[in-house]
């Protein structure tokens, strides 16, 4: 047994602090806390384990957008050539084609052909007009389809 140095109490030897004052023990050596080294991963010879990603496992990494990336062909994607032999074919009503993207220019144009051809039903002909529109609108769609890219039809 042994007694408390401030008060005089008698308490267990194993005590550190005297149970009637809280005075602290006669100084013992305190054993300093064990920590277990962390587990090193078994020799791999000249193979390294690869890094750890940065981010969570429960997140993708986040991908970055380029105007030069190759677009992935997904199942339904629309086709440059297809759109491309309706331009030739069919004038601006490739549009349809992608209408998403080009509806306004395929109605614009849908209502500057019905008012030429009204001019034509009504007797009033409108050569000058008439043959400044059918070519134009036909060229704008046949250029606007082979300007774009095939990636932007793939993405489509």
């Amino acid at each position: 047994m042994a007694f408390c140095s401030n008060c005089g109490t008698q308490y267990a030897d194993g005590g550190r602090f005297c149970p009637k004052c809280g005075a602290p023990a006669a100084a013992q050596p305190m054993a300093p806390p064990v920590y277990a080294p962390p587990p090193q991963p078994p020799p791999y010879g000249a193979y390294a384990p690869p890094p750890q990603a940065p981010y969570p496992n429960y997140a993708p990494p986040p991908q970055p957008m380029y105007a030069n990336m190759q677009a992935q062909p997904r199942y339904g994607g629309k086709s440059k050539s297809t759109a491309v032999i309706l331009a030739i074919l069919f004038s601006f009503f490739t549009w349809l084609y992608t209408f998403k993207r080009d509806g306004m220019k395929f109605w614009a144009c849908l209502i500057l052909y019905g008012i030429s051809l009204v001019t034509i039903v009504s007797g009033i002909y409108l050569y000058d007009i008439q043959l400044l529109i059918f070519p134009a609108i036909w060229l704008w769609a046949v250029i606007m389809a082979l300007a774009r890219s095939g990636n932007w039809y793939a993405q489509y």
